[in-house]
C-alpha cells in the first residue's frame, strides 16, 4: 500500500509541471500595455531575473515569451504580443500556493 501512495503523489507531483510550450488556457493576469513588447520584455525580464535567475526570454511569433523555471510546479510565464499601438500581456502562475506576488508585481509595474 504504501508503494501504491508513492507512486501516485509522484504522479500528481509529475502532473503539476507543464513544459513551457503547453501554456495553460486562461491567464491569471490578461493586460494591455502602451510599451512595444520589446520594451514591455525588457522592463520584466531583469525584474524577473531578480527572483529567479534562470529566467529566460525567448521569441514568439508577434513578441516575447518569459519563462521562470520552477522545481516543484509549473512554470510562471508572461507572453508579450503585439497589439494595436502596444502589446497585450499574458501571465501564467501555477497553483495558488506556488505564485510569485513578486512577479505578478512586475508584471504590472512595467505595464
Amino acid at each position: 500500500m504504501r508503494m501504491f501512495m508513492g507512486g501516485v503523489v509522484l504522479a500528481l507531483l509529475a502532473g503539476c509541471s507543464l513544459p513551457a510550450s503547453l501554456v495553460p488556457g486562461e491567464p491569471n493576469v490578461s493586460k494591455y500595455s502602451k510599451k512595444s513588447p520589446k520594451d514591455y520584455a525588457a522592463c520584466v525580464l531583469p525584474a524577473w531575473q531578480q527572483e529567479i535567475p534562470k529566467t529566460a526570454q525567448t521569441s514568439i511569433s508577434n513578441g516575447y515569451r518569459i519563462t521562470a523555471p520552477s522545481i516543484i510546479t509549473a512554470d510562471e510565464i508572461v507572453d508579450v504580443v503585439k497589439y494595436k499601438d502596444g502589446s497585450h500581456v499574458s501571465l501564467y502562475q501555477g497553483p495558488p500556493w506556488a505564485k510569485s506576488a513578486a512577479m505578478r508585481k512586475a508584471v504590472r509595474d512595467c505595464l
